[in-house]
């Protein structure tokens, strides 16, 4: 998707205005037939059904899950869940002025929870944003639709930069990504990704992870994604914990605590993780926001970085993180300790090892809020041809809130350095959400890094 970002980021603060819709759908009042199959619900003065099809015309108001769209003409295979729509006016926004809206000639619902909508036009409030050909991605309530914009941003090592996620694959097992940046100071940026559930689906699991590059040093994140609605799983749904990945970067950005500009090349990278159950001792039922999951993860795959190794040298990785409650208080709130250990061997023959352990408190308000505290000592032995793989800090603080405050949200987070005793690093968001649509804004302090994004909610 292409788009000039200042339209977007001035699009935000217009959420609030009744924007109009698609002109050539009347208002779903005027509807005098209903037809309901499993999720899906039809509503025109004109309804047939042949068969296993379904076709309303003269005004139709389509639902299925979240969505909600209004068109002239609609033909709906219940067999297959497959079906077109035209000149339609799509939403996942409840009300009658939707916050954002796609209007286009034609929808077709390809099966699986994808759609794809030909001749698209993107309304934020009375705003046309950007206008496409053709559009494919997946709907039905599975969660947010994050990274669908183009995400401008600035920092002092990269300048202006615009970065776009494109979704190569994606079905309820198998994802395919390319996540491409254009930066000012440093030119195109990028990699190309890939998961497959091996016994699930990979819809998110709630709750936090310790990821691999918290055994070296955890830039600052905040205790959730911001201002994201929680995930919905279905009954029927299995959720994959045993995932395999791939990875290919150019030129990636690592924000190295040592060298905030130092890039990584990862030319393959292949693994598989496994993401345990939570381990609840005290029985307490925690909340999934406040969970912490035990993790283990094996990689390979060639790598250089720049400045520093600017030759390709083989890694093979094990990296674990270990952690359960342990304490009975109660539902909302958590003390979690923490266990991580990570092996890796280089193809120069050389080998490096962390370990370290910590705790972790956290805790849920009624109103919505979240504050996390967490501690972490580190240790390390041999040696690493990478700056990226090796410790930056070896003792840490790190404290991070999240408060609503009615449709506003406004986050910060620290890190602290415990033996230099300094915050090494921070960062600050501010953020607006409505039933279907959010947008934030964050300042990173160690990377002078200001960054604006927005996710469709419910999608």
């Amino acid at each position: 998707m292409k788009a000039c970002f200042p339209l977007i980021f001035i699009a935000c603060f217009l959420l609030p205005c009744a924007p109009l819709l698609a002109q050539d759908s009347p208002p779903a009042e005027a509807a005098s037939l209903e037809q309901s199959v499993s999720e899906v619900t039809i509503r025109a003065p004109i309804i047939e059904q042949i068969d296993n099809t379904i076709r309303a015309t003269g005004g139709v108001l389509f639902r299925q899950s979240t969505i909600r769209v209004t068109a002239s003409e609609v033909s709906y295979d219940t067999a297959s869940r497959t079906g077109k729509l035209k000149d339609i006016m799509f939403t996942t926004c409840e009300g009658v002025h939707p916050d954002y809206r796609f209007e286009a000639r034609e929808l077709t619902l390809l099966g699986g929870d994808r759609v794809r909508v030909r001749g698209a036009s993107f309304y934020l409030g009375r705003l046309k944003v950007l206008t496409l050909p053709t559009l494919v991605f997946r709907a039905g309530g599975r969660g947010s639709g994050r990274n669908m914009f183009p995400r401008p941003s600035y920092d002092k090592d990269d300048g202006f930069g615009l970065a776009q996620e494109f979704r190569l694959s994606d079905t309820d097992r198998f994802r395919a990504l390319a996540d491409l940046a254009f930066k000012s100071k440093r030119g195109l940026e990028g990699q190309i990704e890939y998961e497959y559930g091996l016994d699930g689906t990979l819809a998110p699991l709630p709750g936090r992870f310790l990821p691999y590059e918290a055994q070296q040093s955890s830039a600052p994140v905040m205790p959730m994604i911001p201002i994201m609605e929680r995930s919905g799983q279905r009954s029927s749904e299995t959720i994959a914990r045993l995932r395999q990945f791939g990875r290919f970067s150019l030129k990636q950005r690592t924000y190295d605590i040592r060298n905030t500009g130092l890039l990584v090349f990862r030319q393959p990278e292949l693994g598989l993780t496994y993401i345990a159950p939570h381990v609840d001792l005290a029985e307490t039922e925690l909340d999934p926001q406040l969970r912490l999951y035990p993790q283990i993860a094996t990689t390979w795959g060639r790598y250089k970085e720049t400045p520093g190794q600017e030759r390709f040298t083989s890694r093979i990785g094990v990296n674990l993180a270990m952690t359960a409650n342990l304490l009975p208080l109660g539902r909302n709130a958590a003390i979690q300790p923490i266990v991580m250990y990570g092996v890796s061997s280089y193809g120069n023959d050389s080998s490096y090892r962390t370990w370290g352990y910590g705790i972790d408190a956290s805790r849920l308000f009624s109103s919505g809020a979240i504050a996390t505290a967490r501690y972490i000592k580190r240790n390390d032995s041999g040696r690493s041809p990478f700056l990226f793989d090796t410790v930056d800090i070896f003792r840490e603080f790190q404290g991070a809130f999240q408060v609503p405050i009615g449709r506003h949200i406004v986050g910060f987070v620290a890190g602290l350095n415990v033996d230099t005793g300094k915050v090494y690093d921070w960062e600050a968001l501010y953020g607006y959400r409505t039933d279907c649509l959010a947008a934030w804004v964050t300042w990173h302090s160690r990377l002078q890094r200001f960054s604006f994004d927005a996710a469709i909610i419910n999608l």
